[in-house]
């Protein structure tokens, strides 16, 4: 018994030994190629951000692995986007985490801060949303391409953000539409029942699609909503309208 006890425990010890000394068990050192490719990412994802040097870069068999603490969305996308324009990137792991924002009610206030701050967001435009556990949720549309990336990159450098859910929708460009929206809201905004209303951060937002008009926002009163519909309507082009426009006594106390 001792004997064959003896055996396994020797052969178990015989078997470590071969893997030790044998190159395809023992762990390979990186390769020169490998080096060659950490010190390329590492070099495209510095300066990226004061805290992109939290990043560690580890390169195996040319699968390029990035972990660490990052501050936000935009710095994980970005340092996964340089990572990837290195030569020779087979693939790409990312453990990178984003840090945790205080709280989802502020990070709603200050997402909706850097939309209505946004210098091209007009009353052409409408982007509505909601956070859940950092998670920004976007749906709306905008009147130019330009417009949605520059809003979507605005939101991920937010800190807390740890993902956009975008379901923004681009206009088509039309020049129909372009004359449409244009005529509309003149004709609201002319009226005197909106003159103390500010153009900077408009009431009613005016969406066109093919000649489809939603009219979106909050007012004062009935007779503002009234006066807001009956204005689109009085405008030829008009193919059909669907008025979301809410009084905001009623609907939205707080706004």
């Amino acid at each position: 018994m001792r004997s064959g006890r003896f055996g396994l425990i020797g052969a178990s010890w015989m078997l470590a030994a071969v893997m030790a000394a044998s190159p395809s068990f023992a762990q390979s050192s990186p390769t020169a190629e490998d080096r060659k490719l950490q010190s390329d990412v590492e070099h495209r994802i510095a300066g990226l951000d004061k805290d992109a040097a939290q990043i560690k870069v580890a390169v195996k068999d040319r699968v390029v692995t990035l972990s660490g603490m990052v501050p936000t969305l935009w710095v994980k996308d970005e340092a996964i986007k340089r990572a990837r324009k290195a030569d020779r990137v087979d693939s790409l792991v990312s453990d990178l985490t984003i840090e945790r924002g205080e709280d989802d009610k502020t990070l709603a206030r200050e997402v909706g801060e850097r939309i209505r701050k946004y210098d091209r967001y007009t009353v052409y435009d409408n982007i509505d949303g909601r956070v859940d556990n950092g998670v920004v949720s976007l749906i709306g549309a905008v009147s130019q391409p330009e417009k949605a990336s520059d809003i979507l990159e605005r939101i991920a450098k937010i800190r807390g953000v740890q993902a956009i859910d975008n379901k923004i929708e681009v206009l088509p460009a039309n020049q129909s539409d372009d004359r449409l929206r244009r005529a509309i809201v003149d004709a609201i905004y002319r009226d005197p029942a909106f003159v103390n209303y500010s153009r900077v951060d408009p009431p009613i937002h005016v969406i066109v699609n093919n000649g489809h008009v939603t009219l979106v926002g909050y007012v004062r009163g009935q007779e503002e909503l009234i006066k807001a519909e009956s204005a689109t309507r009085s405008i030829h082009g008009v193919l059909a309208l669907n008025n979301k426009v809410q009084v905001a006594n009623k609907q939205n106390p707080t706004r």
